[in-house]
């Protein structure tokens, strides 16, 4: 079982506030590898809401969309992680940095930082070639879709005149 980014960050929230659930969890690895999946389904719903709920104001630029595109998604996760996984601290549970080996320094921080702009940035010119056509979605593979499809929303591929199922049925692993 993998977990995603979101079972690991729930995982080491558990570790450090609610030491004792979690110690008291039978299959720690099957646990946060359902709610990750879970967050991550969650999230995606709600941000599927908020874009639905929040329209392209005229005028909007790419580079506006991108962040107003990135800002609900922030909101979306911010939502569903505080429901379901940064749950109140059990009495007692104290911070100890050196108990927790998934921080990182403040160069790791910028240098994450960094790839994930770049990264955004990719996504975006990717984005924008779909749109005018220099790119279609047989030049991509499956693992760029799937990529596109975090950036943006399952309703983008409406754009293109397909869907996640239209893929799928066509043999795409997304």
């Amino acid at each position: 079982m993998t977990m995603n980014r979101y079972a690991v960050e729930a995982r080491a929230y558990w570790r450090r506030w609610l030491p004792q659930r979690h110690a008291a969890l039978p299959d720690p690895i099957a646990f946060f590898t359902n709610l990750g999946e879970q967050v991550e389904q969650l999230v995606g719903d709600l941000w599927d809401e908020l874009v639905i709920a929040d329209p392209q104001p005229p005028g909007e630029t790419h580079e506006q969309r991108v962040g107003r595109l990135g800002l609900l998604k922030a909101q979306a996760e911010h939502e569903v992680l505080s429901e379901m996984v940064r749950l109140a601290p059990e009495a007692g549970a104290v911070y100890d940095p050196g108990d927790d080996e998934l921080l990182e320094s403040d160069e790791q921080f910028a240098a994450r930082l960094r790839r994930v702009e770049e990264h955004t940035e990719q996504l975006g010119s990717t984005a924008d070639a779909l749109i005018d056509g220099t790119v279609t979605l047989g030049d991509l593979d499956d693992e760029q879709v799937r990529q596109l499809l975090d950036y943006l929303t399952p309703s983008f591929l409406r754009l293109l005149g397909t869907s996640v199922e239209d893929l799928r049925a066509e043999g795409r692993r997304l």
